[in-house]
């Protein structure tokens, strides 16, 4: 018996988990994300992606990513109601809102967030 009261207890779930095959386990992906990607030597049809519109390999993304990381660097400096958000996110938000046919339009800061607004 372990002199940790939770050691055992612990273990034997564990255990339980992996006699089960829901042990939960880090995995390395081969190359870049996709609607396919390879794990292990398989090629599998990726359901966990954030890339929901497939514009991650877009090469006009692409390109674009780079000259703005060329121009502005990396990094997000801090809350935009603090410090201002970026020239591309001003272009963003006044392009959708023309898109949209609204006065204006408030991005969220993250998919996370979003992802609340929507569920809740």
């Amino acid at each position: 018996m372990s002199q940790l009261p939770w050691h055992d207890a612990l273990t034997t779930e564990l255990a339980q988990l992996q006699a089960q095959q829901r042990y939960r386990r880090t995995m390395v992906r081969e190359g870049a994300q996709g609607p396919r990607v390879v794990v292990e030597g398989k090629t599998l049809l990726s359901f966990c992606s954030n890339d929901y519109l497939g514009l991650a390999a877009d090469p006009s993304i692409r390109a674009a990513f780079c000259q703005a990381v060329a121009e502005e660097g990396v990094g997000a400096g801090a809350a935009h109601l603090l410090g201002g958000h970026s020239q591309y996110h001003h272009q963003l938000a006044l392009a959708l809102a023309a898109f949209t046919g609204q006065q204006r339009v408030l991005l969220f800061s993250s998919g996370y967030q979003a992802n609340l607004a929507v569920l809740a």
